[in-house]
């Protein structure tokens, strides 16, 4: 039996980055994994400049730029023909946000926490507690698949929505949100650089198009629920007809040039629904889309899960978290909903309107962008005012 001051159950962001940091305050941390890296994982991949500040803090940004090369992307995004495209506030001399594929993004992560002191223990899986985390059992450690006994001050999942932690531990999901889409999505090489993470979207298809790390890039395909669903053959048709259906995006010719460098990823509207877990108790706390999961169309995931980290970790170190959870509630406040907005269809009535409105006024645009930085909240894009002003009269479409 092994004693720690805390286990982390999950090595990507979340839990790499509040393992690294605690080690680094001179905790005995373990990080386990039942994953062995590099190892891949379903993403938006995307990292805005608020969390490349972050980053750059951690001296983790130097590392991705080190060991990849990554282009500066700003954002795009085309929506039933309203074209909003602009430049977010910069965090110091971050402008512009990169995309990183996840096996490549949690490696670095993993090999920061171990650097940082953490010991990693991959391809572990968890299949038990000590004790039930309640007052009068607090959670004392976990119990891998083995029957190892690893005991800890304290236990932190973050291993992801579908987390092992939270289900043990019987925490239900709370304030439930679904959204209308489901993806296919693949890695392609061969395709021309790009400046932009482009987001085209139809009234019942999308298209996300953005470069990540050394010349790969992300082509995402969004459609009704029923995409995902049938045989392999028949989402690849899909995948190509919903590709096709973007000729001024992506041109038959500039696809057939390139090369598809992975299988069809298929991504069911089931794994995107939202929802809040109890944050913490009596031995516990869980970090990332563990504890709250929002939809990935806004692209916050990554970010989320390296503020909660870092706010856990300082807190641990004062054995206070009592302040998590309203914190937690308040940085997602209005944005959740934001996201499943942003995971639903456009109804062509309202959105026409309000995306003219939004995409004629400069100022409200700049804080439509700013909001995925968190510097804006969307109540701060959709004032009285500006509403008033762009339904005031009937939009021309």
């Amino acid at each position: 039996m092994s004693t720690y001051d805390a286990v982390v159950v999950g090595a990507r962001c979340a839990g790499s980055i509040v393992g690294g940091l605690l080690a680094r305050a001179g905790w005995k941390v373990l990080i386990v994994d039942k994953a062995t890296f590099p190892s891949d994982t379903v993403s938006t991949h995307f990292m805005f400049p608020n969390t490349l500040e972050r980053l750059d803090s951690l001296g983790i940004l130097d590392r991705i730029h080190s060991k990849h090369d990554v282009p500066p992307l700003m954002i795009h995004w085309t929506i039933l023909g309203h074209e909003l495209a602009t430049k977010w506030t910069p965090f110091g001399p971050h402008s512009t946000g990169i995309s990183v594929r996840r096996i490549s993004l949690d490696q670095i992560f993993v090999d920061w926490a171990g650097d940082a002191g953490a010991e990693l223990r991959t391809g572990a899986k968890v299949g038990g507690t000590i004790g039930s985390g309640s007052e009068e059992d607090p959670l004392r450690g976990v119990v891998l698949e083995g029957g190892e006994e690893i005991r800890a001050r304290w236990v932190i999942g973050a291993d992801g929505r579908a987390s092992t932690i939270a289900n043990l531990l019987g925490l239900e999901k709370e304030e439930t949100m679904t959204g209308e889409q489901a993806y296919l999505l693949a890695y392609w090489r061969g395709l021309p650089r790009r400046e932009f993470s482009s987001l085209e979207v139809k009234e019942r298809t999308a298209l996300m198009w953005q470069e990540s790390e050394d010349g790969i890039h992300l082509i995402s395909v969004a459609g009704p629920r029923e995409i995902s669903r049938g045989s392999n053959a028949q989402r690849e048709k899909v995948y190509a007809d919903g590709i096709a259906a973007f000729p001024e995006v992506i041109d038959a010719a500039t696809i057939e040039k390139a090369d598809r460098v992975s299988d069809l990823i298929v991504v069911p509207e089931t794994m995107l629904r939202g929802f809040f877990r109890r944050s913490d108790g009596p031995g516990w706390v869980l970090v990332g889309d563990a504890g709250h999961f929002k939809h990935p169309s806004t692209a916050q995931g990554i970010s989320d899960a390296i503020e909660q980290a870092i706010f856990v970790a300082e807190s641990l170190q004062d054995e206070d978290l009592s302040g998590y959870d309203e914190w937690r509630r308040k940085r997602s406040q209005g944005h959740y909903e934001w996201s499943f907005l942003y995971g639903s269809w456009p109804n062509p009535e309202v959105a026409h309107p309000y995306l003219k409105g939004l995409a004629g006024d400069p100022e409200a645009l700049q804080d439509w962008a700013d909001v995925f930085t968190r510097r804006k909240r969307p109540k701060d894009v959709d004032t009285a005012e500006r509403l008033g002003r762009w339904f005031s009269t009937p939009a021309s479409t």
